[in-house]
């Protein structure tokens, strides 16, 4: 899905030198310098995404490519000393929970607090900002950083790794079933700033992990941006929930990759709640690559007013008996859109797969839009794979029950909301997580 002409304007190749010559400031590791060039080299080549690329057709960044000159990717975030000094909604969003976590915490293009705990550093887990990886585990890092998503995928994908502001790594040992939670946040304070942090988490065999991802800022006047990308391994015998949680203000445009790569009989728990952002596209790959691999990615959008939201998955079977199973719920109303394009690809060699792809999406309004585009490509002769979708509004009939029984028309329909959504939201491990985004959805119905 490349092209071979450049952008022209020589924005992207200023801001990669700026880049380069702020992380040589930070001290970063030969190796590191030398993979942010190499993303240079790909983007001074490509050019922003066709319209006409069957990717691309539902969603329109012009706005954002017109913006991004004047976009600045190097607003140093505010450091912080303790949980005092962030954001008010980051603690107000850390409020609610337990004290036993590790934190990392990103405001615009800076990692400002590294907060491990103990009972993880006595079983060896690191959890850092992703420069600090560069710098002092790199042995972990250097055949991972990558290795699955590759800077030559598109423009954006290369140009975020050129910039590669933040990001966070995780790295749980063989063996070892970390004791607590990691929490991932990233915040935008204001107009005019770009994002572009890396995630590398790493589960080893036999090991598990839990780790939850939150994208955060306030509505504001003037156009921010993100562009992240995450990589993650999961070992043979290993077990990670991952949790990615969008709430961005209205101003911002995100775009992201998501990749993970699942060995022998490792398992993958993805949520994926998309809530915020004036334009979101994520394109979420899954590689089941060892013989019982299991994948299962539960995840939903709830847009309003002129939200659009755009997700690409891929469940990618690579070798026998393996299992995957996605639901993606989506709610509109006003004028929101939502796109979701959905592949199950089984190679020729991945013999008695389980596969299973669903995208359910309820409308609110007449003028809301839904399309749902799932998709099969099958090699192998003994498999079992099914997928479906559907769109629909409200069910009165549904309405007029709870009506009947006393409750006003909208908070009825809050409760079917709420239980529309309840199979995502019981699978997030944080019960404050939880409360987080039930509030959300009573906010966006009104």
């Amino acid at each position: 899905m490349t092209t071979t002409t450049t952008t022209g304007t020589g924005f992207d190749v200023d801001a990669a030198a700026r880049a380069e010559a702020r992380a040589a400031q930070n001290r970063e590791s030969p190796w590191g310098m030398e993979r942010r060039r190499a993303a240079t080299d790909v983007m001074k080549n490509l050019s922003f995404p066709s319209r006409t690329d069957e990717l691309w057709r539902r969603t329109d960044f012009r706005t954002l490519e017109a913006a991004l000159p004047e976009l600045d990717p190097f607003v140093a975030g505010a450091r912080a000393r303790n949980l005092d000094d962030l954001p008010v909604p980051v603690i107000a969003a850390l409020a609610g929970a337990s004290s036993a976590y590790a934190l990392v915490v990103q405001r615009d293009a800076d990692v400002v607090l590294e907060q491990t705990h103990p009972d993880l550093e006595r079983q060896g887990v690191v959890v850092c900002s992703l420069a600090r990886a560069f710098r002092e585990h790199e042995p972990k890092l250097r055949e991972r950083y990558g290795a699955l998503l590759h800077d030559d995928y598109d423009w954006y994908t290369a140009f975020g790794a050129a910039l590669r502001t933040g990001g966070a790594f995780v790295y749980v040992p063989e063996g070892v079933h970390a004791a607590i939670p990691v929490r991932l946040f990233q915040w935008l304070d204001g107009p005019g700033r770009m994002a572009a942090p890396r995630n590398v988490i790493v589960v080893e065999k036999g090991a598990s992990a839990t780790v939850i991802e939150e994208q955060l800022s306030e509505t504001v006047e003037g156009i921010a941006a993100h562009l992240g990308g995450t990589e993650v391994f999961v070992g043979d015998e290993a077990k990670l929930v991952y949790g990615t949680l969008q709430d961005w203000g209205r101003n911002v445009y995100h775009y992201s990759n998501h990749r993970a790569r699942v060995a022998r009989e490792g398992e993958l728990q993805w949520i994926q709640t998309v809530l915020g952002g004036r334009m979101t596209k994520t394109n979420s790959y899954y590689d089941l690559d060892g013989p019982g691999a299991r994948v299962y990615v539960h995840g939903f959008m709830f847009g309003d007013e002129r939200q659009h939201f755009h997700l690409h998955t891929l469940q990618r079977h690579l070798k026998d008996h393996g299992t995957s199973d996605l639901l993606i719920k989506g709610c509109l109303k006003d004028h929101a859109r939502s796109v979701y394009q959905g592949l199950i690809q089984v190679s020729e060699g991945a013999q008695r797969t389980d596969a299973y792809q669903a995208n359910r999406n309820l409308l609110l309004s007449d003028t809301a839009r839904a399309d749902s585009i799932p998709g099969l490509e099958i090699l192998a002769n003994d498999v079992r794979c099914t997928h479906g979708a559907t769109i629909g509004q409200v069910d009165e009939e549904q309405l007029f029950y709870l009506m009947a029984r006393g409750l006003p028309r909208r908070q009825a329909q809050r409760l079917i909301v709420e239980g529309f959504f309840a199979p995502v939201l019981d699978r997030i491990p944080l019960e404050g997580v939880r409360e987080q985004l039930r509030q959300a959805i009573e906010t966006k119905i009104g």
